[in-house]
């Protein structure tokens, strides 16, 4: 017998041996699996059956939480974003002894960067799914991993592992901890109130580097779940929530998607509205965990079957000034339920349940107090009053006197969909109102001119507001509906449309008349700050403005009238100090669709209709707002077309000009030591500076996001490429030219007069250049606004020209004037010498007076953007009704004294003495 049990214990070891993963050497403290869990769970040889990849409730992968106060090994930068992890079953096999399992897996902890939930994959039932969850893209490894092997005991649920990994410090130290996982309660079946808990402890020296606190491990039952309550036969408590007629039947929300499909893609972030609490009594308790009520509560879908239409979700209760999106779970605000869809109320029911027993760590969780109730529902009807496209209610069935008890919680979606969901109404409310207040309204339109259609795209705008105290913001205006129709419900035909009135004539434009209609507004206002030495400023939200308005729109003269709802409500979120303000008025002016009034933008105001005295009262604000329509969209493109191809024929030209100086030198070398080496140096660095400024724009064609107003296909940047091209072959051929010209003069040892010309020409340039410079900048001092500048990608940017940008400017008006040097030059010298061929000073004059002919010609009635300019920038030249006259008069007339000099003297423009 003593021989028999001998062999036996060689065997498992040599079992062990081999199918232990291959890990890092460990401590020798370490000691073997019959030290640390024979106790819990007996060891036991497997048997020749094949393995599988999940046991008892465990799917593949398996996920769950931790916690535990200071965890060296897992930094706060992990714990800060997410407290998850994820235990991936390799081989589940059965052994000798009945109901015992032997298990190897693996146990990670995300990564700061890969924040998920525990949901997976949710088994083996072909009816039920897991909601899928977006995570953050993870680009290095986790920082805390092991390979685990032990022994399940399908009867007492207890599971015992040991094993070593591997865990990454934030320094990157590398450390090999080795530990044990301990968890119970996993039974092959499970329901609501079943919760696996567990603890993952060291098994170094608490003075070993890899040493780390105990975790507290907490992990939901994932297959073989049974539903506890949501049944046909519970659904009573849920009767008198609504009524039916009044909620979207569940076929309708879906639009022909599975339901689970449908339900994971909904808005699952709600802000809720207390109806009866206050001073804290009668409020959802969290035990003071969260210090202010909570602000908003998230949904998230753990478990759903598409055909039963059944849910299991978590209820995360949020405090607003904390909120995140990714945060870590904490069971203390957070509630864990069950529900399905009751067809003949149209509501989702859900019994929720709390976590309990929660200390120092988690090892005494359990479920219970399944008193709490939410219904969720999509309203049927909604008003300038109600536009939630999804609400619901919190209670408890608790009595009155019960300390838990709350009273109840309206929840609604923070970010509404407008989709065009059959059967979902909109009631006008206070469209009388409307037509009363704005009866008396002027308005600037003009019936002559043609406005967007009530279903055009142009009726969405983001706008700039500003009041008179100072503060400003940004916001946008989304159309509701029109009519009686949903504006999502109508794009297609709005696109039809679109293309119908751009073939059309005036002539032939028929009248539109009024249409009710109704918007959403929301506006985001701030106070700017100073401003930065970029031309920036840095700004800090002051509040949020969400408007709910109806009114009429008049597509004959592009006035938009409305009434306004705002809703306010208190830090507390306390129903008896919530209000809806709808006594605000909306004014605003569209845009013609062709000719551009109002300089291409919407104006409008929003104002209080109550006195000043009245609290709700607010200073109005000025709403403007850049106006594009299809047409005048590709009206912009086109004048991009224009301006790059006007770009491309001026710098090519500039080469050919460059290049008949070349042939005119090469013709007649001797004319080399009479050209102006400023004049060239002038030339050179006028082609250098754009290409050093613009390098990225030709090898790595990066581009200013924010200032791109359509998604052009890479032509624009094909475009830029080819410019950045010839502008370089341009500058090479200004180089040569310099060079040939330096090099004519200093082997020729008889042109010492010429030198002290050329020294004379850059005495007197210089001094010119400077003080021209100086009084930019003191001319710019006196005239240092900020501009607001309206951008498509984003409504508002505060900008306005530096001095650094006037000085670039600057640097163009020394380049239209690049014949001054030549000029003095020649006048220093007296000389006579063809030294300029007459197709390099004229054509090259020409090139420098066309973007200021272009800029006088073209009417620019569209609104221009802040870095939309290709031809014609004003960073880079001045650019005015004025200096678009002078400049060109001042290049045609050195080009004039360039012909006369070289025709009878360098001198011969001074006047004889």
């Amino acid at each position: 017998m003593e021989h028999s049990v001998v062999l036996w214990l060689c065997t498992l070891t040599i079992f062990f041996l081999c199918i232990s993963f291959p890990v890092k050497p460990v401590s020798s403290v370490i000691d073997s699996y019959s030290d640390h869990c024979s106790l819990i769970v007996p060891m036991s040889v497997p048997n020749s059956e094949s393995p599988t990849e999940e046991f008892g409730p465990f799917g593949q992968p398996q996920s769950g939480f931790y916690y535990s106060d200071g965890i060296r090994i897992v930094s706060a930068n992990i714990t800060r974003y997410t407290n998850s992890f994820s235990f991936y079953t390799s081989v589940a096999r059965k052994t000798d002894k009945d109901g015992l399992f032997l298990i190897e897996g693996s146990l990670e902890f995300q990564s700061p960067f890969h924040v998920g939930s525990i949901s997976g994959r949710s088994g083996t039932s072909k009816n039920s799914i897991l909601t899928p969850h977006r995570a953050v893209v993870a680009d290095f490894r986790n920082p805390f991993n092991l390979k685990l092997h032990g022994f399940w005991s399908q009867s007492s649920g207890k599971l015992c592992m040991v094993g070593t990994g591997s865990a990454y410090l934030k320094e990157g130290t590398v450390l090999d901890p080795a530990a044990v996982l301990k968890l119970h309660n996993i039974k092959n079946s499970s329901s609501i109130t079943a919760l696996i808990t567990g603890t993952l402890e060291s098994l170094s020296p608490r003075d070993d580097k890899n040493y780390f606190d105990p975790i507290s491990i907490l992990m939901l039952p994932q297959l073989n779940y049974k539903l506890t309550f949501a049944s046909r036969d519970s659904m009573d408590e849920f009767s008198g929530e609504s009524d039916a007629k009044n909620n979207l039947p569940i076929f309708n929300v879906l639009q022909g998607r599975a339901f689970c499909s449908q339900f994971s893609s909904l808005a699952n972030v709600f802000e809720l509205q207390y109806t009866g609490c206050s001073s804290r009594k009668n409020c959802l308790h969290f035990g003071g965990v969260i210090g202010n009520l909570p602000g908003s509560v998230y949904l998230d879908f753990i478990n759903c079957t598409d055909v039963e239409q059944r849910v299991r979700i978590f209820l995360k209760f949020q405090d607003n000034s904390n909120f995140r999106f990714h945060q870590p779970f904490n069971p203390n605000t957070t509630l864990i339920g069950e529900g399905m869809w009751d067809n003949e109320k149209n509501q989702l029911c859900v019994f929720l349940c709390q976590f309990l027993g929660i200390t120092d760590s988690w090892s005494d969780v359990h479920i219970g107090d399944c008193t709490t109730r939410l219904s969720l529902r999509f309203p049927a009807i909604w008003s300038i009053k109600e536009t939630s496209s999804i609400m619901g209610n919190i209670w408890t069935n608790k009595p009155v006197n019960d300390s838990g008890y709350f009273d109840r919680i309206v929840f609604r979606s923070t970010k509404n969909r407008v989709e065009a969901l059959h059967g979902l109404k909109y009631e006008y409310t206070q469209i009388v109102s409307a037509r009363n207040l704005c009866a008396g309204k002027k308005f600037n339109g003009n019936k002559r001119q043609r406005y967007p259609s009530p279903y055009a795209s142009d009726m969405k705008f983001d706008m700039l507001v500003k009041n008179s105290k100072g503060k400003s913001g940004w916001g946008y205006a989304v159309v509701l509906i029109i009519g009686n129709q949903f504006y999502e419900q109508n794009s297609l035909a709005a696109v039809i449309d679109g293309s119908e009135l751009s073939s059309r004539r005036p002539g032939t434009w028929k009248p539109q008349g009024q249409a009710n209609i109704s918007y959403m507004i929301d506006i985001k206002l701030h106070t700017p700050q100073k401003l930065t030495n970029e031309g920036y400023v840095s700004i800090l939200r002051d509040e949020e403005v969400k408007i709910t308005a109806e009114g009429i729109y008049d597509a004959d003269t592009g006035r938009l009238c409305m009434v306004g709802c705002r809703k306010f409500a208190s830090t507390n979120r306390l129903s008896e100090n919530a209000s809806m303000d709808c006594q605000i008025l909306l004014n605003f002016q569209l845009a013609p669709v062709k000719r551009f009034k109002n300089g291409g933008y919407i104006r409008g105001r929003i104002e209080s209709t109550r006195k000043k005295s009245d609290p709700l009262y607010f200073d109005h604000l000025d709403v403007s707002s850049a106006a594009y329509s299809r047409e005048q969209a590709r009206h912009f493109i086109w004048t991009m077309d224009l301006e790059i191809a006007i770009v491309l024929i001026s710098q090519t030209l500039a080469c050919l000009f460059v290049r008949y100086q070349l042939y005119h030198v090469k013709r007649h070398p001797e004319t080399l030591p009479f050209i102006s080496l400023v004049m060239l140096v002038i030339l050179t660095m006028a082609q250098m500076i754009p290409l050093v400024l613009n390098y990225e724009a030709l090898f790595l064609q990066k581009h200013d996001h924010d200032t791109v107003l359509f998604q052009t296909g890479g032509w624009l940047e094909a475009n830029e490429v080819i410019v950045r091209i010839i502008s370089m072959v341009a500058f090479l051929l200004q180089f040569r030219m310099l060079q040939l010209a330096f090099s004519g003069r200093s082997h020729d040892g008889n042109q010492k007069g010429l030198w002290f010309a050329e020294k004379m020409t850059l005495l007197v340039t210089a001094s010119l250049y400077f003080s021209g410079a100086l009084i930019v900048m003191l001319v710019d001092r006196g005239t240092y606004k900020r501009e607001v500048v309206l951008i498509p990608t984003r409504p508002v940017d505060y900008w306005q020209r530096s001095i650094w940008d006037d000085l670039k400017s600057y640097a163009g008006l020394l380049s239209d004037g690049f014949l001054l040097p030549q000029i003095l030059l020649n006048m220093f010298s007296n000389s006579r010498k063809n030294a300029l061929s007459p197709s390099f000073y004229i054509g090259t004059s020409l090139v420098r007076v066309l973007p200021h002919a272009y800029d006088l010609y073209c009417d620019h009635s569209y609104v221009q953007y802040k870095g939309t300019y290709i031809y014609a920038n004003p960073a880079e030249d001045f650019f005015s009704t004025a200096w678009d006259i002078i400049i060109p008069i001042g290049v045609l007339l050195f080009a004039a004294i360039i012909y006369v000099q070289q025709r009878f003297g360098g001198r011969c423009i001074l006047p004889k003495i």
